[in-house]
């Protein structure tokens, strides 16, 4: 059994410098485990205001607000998110989050496999690059 408590994971944070709002902070709690070699997770914050900037990823994702309330683009479509909402992501369509509301947004998303490759529009700092590869960052973690 895998069993993960979400709201103690020690989270990095992630922005553009070229926008303030995008800004958040984000973990990947499965990332590396043998035993989850189908799929893969992803559980991010953003604080009201801020945004999880344009990315795609390799595989098809399902993201479900856990808490909070904000908007999520996909492809060209915006759709107001709430808390126990949900939305499905297809690989490599162009996808963001943005907080609209008063309180954090909390997200945990699901991928369909473990290998995940995004690449955001702009360079994500601290890191300063625009493309993450998950079997890069399992080495690093």
């Amino acid at each position: 059994m895998i069993a993960v408590q979400l709201n103690q994971l020690e989270l990095m944070e992630g922005w553009h410098e070229e926008d303030p709002a995008n800004h958040w902070r984000a973990q990947f709690p499965t990332l590396g485990m043998s035993e989850m070699e189908s799929l893969g997770t992803v559980y991010f914050e953003l604080e009201p205001g801020q945004e999880l900037g344009s990315h795609t990823d390799s595989q098809d994702e399902i993201v479900v607000l856990l808490s909070g309330s904000g908007e999520g683009t996909v492809g060209d479509e915006t759709a107001h998110l709430a808390a126990h909402g949900m939305v499905f992501i297809p690989a490599m369509v162009p996808h963001g989050f943005r907080n609209t509301g008063d309180e954090t947004l909390r997200a945990f998303g699901i991928f369909a496999g473990a290998e995940v490759v995004s690449t955001f529009q702009r360079d994500v700092m601290p890191m300063g690059t625009r493309v993450f590869d998950s079997r890069e960052l399992s080495a690093i973690g």
